[in-house]
């Protein structure tokens, strides 16, 4: 198994989020909250929001149909949950 290569601008959350998405055909932020490892990182669904858009831009995750709140993994998602990725090259955040 190899180790994941989190990038400095990864929160534990972030991995959560993707993580979940490995194992689902797709979830939002509100099922998401619902999730028993969010509550191990204290992370309501308003934070879970904010870095699904983080996660977005980073192009980690995607929502299933534009502008929604569903979310599915990307093959960057993926690719990172192996080990295969260093999160530290990924696209920096946009303000907006």
């Amino acid at each position: 198994m190899q180790v994941r290569r989190k990038g400095r601008w990864m929160y534990v959350v972030d991995e959560r989020i993707v993580e979940l998405l490995a194992e689902s055909s797709w979830e939002t932020p509100k099922t998401m909250a619902r999730d028993s490892r969010f509550c191990e990182v204290r992370a309501d669904e308003e934070y879970i929001r904010q870095r699904c858009r983080g996660l977005v831009e980073r192009e980690l995750i995607v929502p299933v149909v534009k502008n929604s709140e569903m979310y599915e993994i990307t093959s960057l998602g993926l690719a990172y949950l192996r080990g295969d990725l260093d999160a530290d090259h990924l696209p920096r955040w946009t303000v907006g």
